[in-house]
């Protein structure tokens, strides 16, 4: 595990990780103050136009419990906690800091579906939020941008294929890299100060021993469940090619975890369903 790291850090150290947004920094800063202030909080949020856009689109998901639209920064202070909003916030502003390309937009919109369907499942899972099940989902591949940069031609099809065979491909990726973009998500999430439950799923979310890794970390072993169930949920939605056995049984990893009732994954598909729809996609796009 620590070789792979490793191997990960060198891989980062060859590419330029970007820092977060000034605004993330200082509503970080503000939050970990003893008395908030709720007007700066807000003035944060709104300070840049295409963050706060960004913020408002993902809050009026189902990422949230609120069933009212909220239009300003004002009142999702309002309405929604101090560890919703940062979390909703840094979420939303993840896609603007890391994608440069179609492919690579094509990754983080897949997170963004596996995040929304984690947040959907979340409802049934009492000790995770729905920000942090749909950080979870979102960061999982963010490792894999940084991975494709090095081999650009042949790592985007490798991580495809993670879609129908979320095991034996994740195997493969190890085998011909010596690392993944587990490890290296890890280290994404570490440098951008995500909080370690989030990153300690990110680097187990392919781990068939996950469970037993995690026997003393209960809330970390649900995240992990959360986007494993996510991912098949995903799979699924983007075309009966990729239901496989090898999916089936990853998906059956996260189901043990979980205590979900039979309509859950149901619901977890309807919210992928509801956002590609707002985003003009077809329930096939990746």
């Amino acid at each position: 595990m620590q070789e792979q790291i490793a191997i990960a850090a060198k891989i980062l150290s060859e590419s330029s990780v970007p820092n977060l947004p000034e605004e993330i920094v200082r509503l970080k800063e503000e939050l970990n103050k003893k008395y908030p202030n709720t007007v700066t909080i807000a003035n944060l949020i709104s300070n840049n136009p295409v963050l706060l856009g960004d913020f408002l689109n993902l809050v009026n998901t189902n990422i949230t419990d609120e069933k009212t639209e909220v239009k300003d920064a004002k009142a999702a202070v309002n309405i929604l906690g101090l560890d919703e909003i940062y979390n909703i916030f840094l979420s939303s502003s993840i896609a603007n800091v890391v994608s440069q390309s179609p492919q690579e937009k094509e990754l983080i919109a897949s997170g963004s579906k596996a995040g929304l369907a984690a947040a959907e499942l979340s409802y049934w899972v009492y000790d995770v939020s729905r920000s942090e099940a749909y950080m979870a989902g979102l960061m999982q591949n963010m490792g894999a941008i940084y991975l494709s940069r090095k081999d650009p031609d042949n790592y985007f099809e490798l991580i495809k294929s993670q879609l129908s065979n979320p095991i034996s491909s994740y195997d493969k990726e190890l085998e011909e890299y010596q690392t993944t973009h587990a490890h290296l998500g890890t280290y994404v999430a570490r440098k951008w100060n995500i909080t370690s439950d989030v990153y300690k799923a990110i680097l187990l979310h392919h781990d068939t021993e996950f469970a037993l890794k995690t026997s003393n970390d209960q809330k970390v072993r649900h995240l992990v469940a959360l986007i494993m169930v996510a991912n098949y949920v995903v799979s699924i939605n983007s075309g009966e090619q990729y239901i496989t056995q090898e999916l089936k049984e990853y998906r059956e990893l996260g189901l043990r975890t979980l205590d979900l009732p039979e309509t859950a994954l149901k619901a977890a598909n309807s919210a992928i369903i509801k956002w590609g729809k707002s985003m003009g996609l077809s329930a096939g796009s990746h």
